[in-house]
Order: C-alpha cells, then sequence, then structure tokens
C-alpha cells in the first residue's frame, strides 16, 4: 500500500505570499487614488434660431444694425420671427434673376445687405406670377382685385396697399413685390377668414403704424392662411397693413449685424427677393 506524503510548505514561502498580496493591493488602490478621473466632454448642442424667448424678453426688440431691429413671439410650434426696418436708415432692393435663382443667404451675401425676406410666388421658370419691379424694370403683370403690394418710390419711401381697394394704375416705381392674399386691413383688420386646414410655414410684409416695414416669417408649419391673418390683426406689433408673401418651402427671413441677427433658410432657391441695404 503507497502512502500519499504532502510536502511541506516552507515558512518562507508562507510569509512571502500574504506579502505580496498585501504589495498588489496596496499599488491598486495607490493606482486608484492617484489617477486622474476622465471625465467625457460636454456636447454642445447649437441653439436653434427659433428657440423660444423666456416671457419676460418676448417683447424685447434687440438693435442689431443701424435702423434694424429683431424680435421673436411665440406661436403654435416654433416661434415667430420678425425683422423691424427704419426706412428712413436703409435702402431697398428687389434683387431678381430668374436663370440662376439663389439661397436667400447667396442674394444677402451678393448685395451686402443686412437683411433680406423672400418675395412673392413664382412659376416654374421663376418668373412672377404677378407684378415685381426691380431697379425700375417692372416684370409680370399685377393681381386685380386681390392681395397687395410693397413699393418703394424715388425718394425711397415705402408703401403697401390692398388691390382691392387701390388697383395698380401703373405709377413708376424703383422697387416693388405683390403678394397674396391681403392679412391685414387698414385698422388693423384680420383680411383673410377662409377657413381651411392647410398649414405650412408662412411669411408676410406689413407697415406698423408708425410706418416702419416689418419683415415677418413663421419658421414651422404652424399656421393656416385665415390663422396668419388672424395673428398678425391680433398681435402687438401695432401693423396697419400687411399682405402674405409666398410661403412654403420658399419661407425665409435673414437679419445680420454686430449685434447678432436671425436666420431662416428657405428649402429651395429664390429667383427674387427683397433686400434692405445700409446707407
Amino acid at each position: 500500500m503507497s502512502v500519499y506524503h504532502r510536502q511541506p510548505t516552507s515558512a518562507s514561502y508562507r510569509h512571502v505570499v500574504p506579502m505580496l498580496i498585501l504589495l498588489g493591493v496596496t499599488i491598486y488602490l495607490a493606482a486608484c487614488t492617484m489617477a486622474p478621473i476622465k471625465v467625457d466632454s460636454p456636447v454642445i448642442v447649437p441653439t436653434l434660431l427659433s428657440t423660444p424667448t423666456p416671457p419676460d424678453t418676448d417683447a424685447t426688440w434687440r438693435l442689431i444694425a443701424s435702423g434694424v431691429e429683431i424680435r421673436q413671439i411665440e406661436a403654435p410650434g416654433l416661434p415667430v420671427q420678425i425683422v423691424r426696418i427704419d426706412p428712413t436708415q436703409v435702402r431697398f432692393v428687389v434683387a431678381y434673376d430668374p436663370t440662376k435663382p439663389r439661397t436667400l443667404q447667396a442674394w444677402a451675401v451678393q448685395y451686402g445687405a443686412v437683411a433680406a425676406i423672400n418675395g412673392g410666388f413664382f412659376d416654374q421658370y421663376g418668373e412672377p406670377v404677378a407684378l415685381l419691379i426691380s431697379d425700375q424694370r417692372v416684370i409680370g403683370t399685377s393681381y386685380v382685385d386681390q392681395g397687395g403690394m410693397f413699393a418703394i418710390d424715388a425718394q425711397g419711401r415705402p408703401h403697401l396697399w390692398s388691390l382691392a381697394e387701390q388697383p395698380y394704375d401703373g405709377k413708376p416705381f424703383a422697387q416693388a413685390i405683390q403678394g397674396w392674399p391681403l392679412l391685414v386691413r387698414r385698422q388693423g383688420e384680420a383680411a383673410y377668414t377662409v377657413a381651411d386646414d392647410q398649414r405650412a410655414r408662412r411669411s408676410a410684409i406689413a407697415l406698423d403704424q408708425a410706418g416702419r416695414v416689418l419683415l415677418i416669417v413663421a419658421p414651422g408649419a404652424s399656421f393656416s392662411l385665415a390663422e396668419w391673418s388672424q395673428f398678425l390683426a391680433t398681435v402687438d406689433l401695432a401693423i396697419e397693413v400687411a399682405v402674405n408673401l409666398d410661403g412654403g418651402s420658399s419661407s425665409g427671413l435673414i437679419a445680420q449685424g454686430h449685434q447678432g441677427g436671425v436666420r431662416v433658410d428657405p428649402f429651395v432657391p429664390l429667383p427674387f427677393a427683397l433686400l434692405i441695404l445700409p446707407l
């Protein structure tokens, strides 16, 4: 019968093992204590131009350039963006090129504009479906008994009126665009009341009671035309008269200055645009 004999463990080995274990634990704890803790870099999310303004600053106009102020107003979906223009401190140009439509930003850069908005409706060839005047050149045919007309006379003064109340008689203007429908008539009354559920991006041009020009865009598909008309007639912008411009994918508004700006890009290139240039 064989007998199994366990090998004796030396005293030195018995002492070394615990010491090695203790040393390893000590080194590990020291490494954990001294190693820098990795913190992920913060992710910066770009602020959208349409980010809502806090209620206490909602009515604040911000001057960004000579004669140019911006503001946004809470509305269903995205806030409505407004640029208010003092016509005595700027000049207006209707840029037009149906053969080479451009982004609104490209139009603004080409002319050195401080603000820009899309114009009225156009066809598949880039031609206006109503009247347009660019540097005294008349293109297209005026709306009859509908819509409105924004025009700049030879002295640089803005005019905006209902074409149903005052048809265009061929009077020469330096610049002009027409839109449809009229949204706000004199005395601040909503001018379009045909109800429908077709909501889209909207753009408009208006004159306020002080004679300033308002460029207005709703960047979200939040309003039907009747709702857009009612909104502009009741919002605290002191609008005297307003007309709708080409909405949907054409809606765009840009204003840029030393104190910030606003940018709502159209989804399509534009054959013409209304530009506001510094004097």
